[in-house]
């Protein structure tokens, strides 16, 4: 059976009617629904993992994290501490996350070689998948930078005034170079969409993840860090700590306001990107392996 848009497009339109149009953290019953709701794109209910027990809170969750050449990562492979990002594409806080709080990871733990972090998802619904198979359609060195294009821009592409999430999901495949014939083609993939369903659904399970965004350092569920740096930041300085490494110093406070500039400033250095600059669509891939509330549950 082939990828339906005018049946998406009602069931989207039906949940709206009835939901608020903020994002919610998402969760275990919200993928069981996605793992339901998802027949019509060729996954049938055999197919479905079983996460009652993430659900009613008994799920045990796997220490051991492996990471493959299929993930999406940036920084060193070799640094001593791996964080796993679960988010959704349709997750504001997954968003509010990446535009605010990994740049800081970036800045003080990956540039320096401690930290690597790896970027997977967890669908929450069926507009997650469709987001993921494009991105994999665009191809690998465009699937971080066009995700991080649909977070910056969910107001853009979700909050539409026709409530037609799948027009913006094509004017944001259209921005990275996708051509309206290869969209529609790309939505046709319904291998692809069964297996990162079933992908993301066992991850929940293996992880016990039951809402986005999540955070696993070094194996272990972040609990209620999701969102603070301050938090994420001793979190990572334990376990530096519990492995023998040196604790990096805080970074120098920003000058008092008045305050002279620093006089060796570098000659010719970039100016600071405008606040509300929009980021380029496609950015070129990282140096290493490449590498949100209402969501729109069908």
């Amino acid at each position: 059976m082939n990828f339906n848009f005018g049946q998406m497009m009602s069931q989207i339109s039906a949940f709206y009617a009835k939901t608020d149009k903020r994002m919610l953290a998402g969760g275990a019953v919200a993928v069981v629904a996605l793992l339901g709701g998802l027949s019509y794109w060729g996954l049938s209910g055999s197919d479905a993992v079983d996460l009652s027990d993430v659900a009613d809170g008994t799920c045990v969750a796997k220490t051991e994290v492996p990471v493959t050449d299929e993930d999406y990562v940036i920084g060193d492979k070799k640094a001593p501490i791996t964080l796993v990002e679960y988010l959704s594409q349709t997750c504001s806080h997954c968003a509010e996350f990446r535009r605010e709080e990994v740049p800081k990871i970036e800045e003080a733990y990956v540039k320096t070689g401690l930290v690597r972090i790896v970027f997977r998802e967890l669908h929450r619904n069926n507009v997650d998948i469709a987001a993921s198979v494009l991105g994999r359609c665009l191809g690998r060195d465009a699937f971080l930078p066009f995700t991080d294009m649909l977070l910056e821009h969910q107001q853009v592409w979700m909050m539409r005034e026709d409530r037609d999430i799948i027009a913006g999901l094509k004017e944001m495949a259209r921005r990275a170079g996708m051509s309206s014939d290869d969209f529609d083609t790309c939505l046709k993939k319904q291998d692809l969409a069964t297996q990162l369903a079933k992908k993301s659904a066992q991850d929940a399970k293996d992880y016990c993840i039951s809402g986005t965004p999540t955070l696993l350092l070094n194996g272990k569920k972040l609990e209620g860090v999701a969102t603070s740096y301050e938090k994420l930041d001793g979190a990572i300085k334990d376990e530096l700590k519990k492995l023998g490494l040196p604790v990096p110093a805080p970074a120098a406070s920003a000058p008092a306001e008045g305050a002279a500039a620093p006089a060796a400033a570098t000659e010719g250095a970039a100016d600071p990107a405008a606040v509300g600059e929009a980021a380029p669509v496609v950015a070129p891939a990282q140096p290493s392996a490449p590498v949100a509330d209402t969501p729109p549950s069908p």
